[in-house]
């Protein structure tokens, strides 16, 4: 495999979470779509209509969880969800970002792409990281909530992390002038 499609690969794999994940800058809720027809292809299943949520299921269950707070804590229980959907969609912008400077990245020779591959080999091990604890490595971190599909998808996850991240590294290193 040559340098270019090294480099190529390393910086096509960052465009899978604006993929996955970009309309939830417009409305964070709309994750329900990933939930409804993406996680269920990890059961292993196929998605069904019977068994997914509609938005006002989702937002009763937001409501609910505002709603379990006692009472002197309801402005901390609101606040609690507002940061979980403001966050989502601020992830989902800088995952949109990171494409953009992916695209653009493509275009430039190898060495002026030295840079990129350094942040994507960051974050690409990073994300193993994080997917890794959610398949079941305990020291990694702490998610207190993961599904099974959840945890399927993150050992998917893990196989697309490891590739990008060794390619973002390959490529960060055969950049370097």
């Amino acid at each position: 495999m040559s340098k270019e499609t090294i480099s190529i690969l390393g910086l096509a794999l960052c465009l899978v979470p604006a993929v996955v994940h970009a309309i939830e800058v417009i409305k964070p809720i709309w994750v329900r779509w990933i939930v409804n027809l993406v996680l269920p292809l990890f059961a292993p299943g196929l998605p069904n209509k019977q068994k997914s949520i509609n938005e006002n299921e989702q937002l009763s269950m937001l409501d609910a969880a505002i709603a379990a707070a006692p009472e002197a804590k309801k402005t901390a229980a609101n606040d609690y969800i507002f940061i979980l959907l403001f966050i989502q969609r601020q992830g989902a912008l800088a995952f949109i970002a990171m494409s953009v400077a992916a695209i653009y990245a493509m275009g430039l020779s190898l060495p002026e792409r030295h840079i990129i591959h350094l942040m994507f080999l960051v974050m690409s091990g990073l994300f193993l990281l994080v997917d890794a604890n959610q398949a079941g490595i305990p020291f990694l971190g702490h998610h207190p909530r993961v599904s099974k599909n959840g945890r399927n998808v993150s050992i998917v996850f893990c196989l697309l992390w490891i590739v990008s991240t060794v390619l973002n590294y390959l490529a960060f290193n055969v950049s370097i002038v």
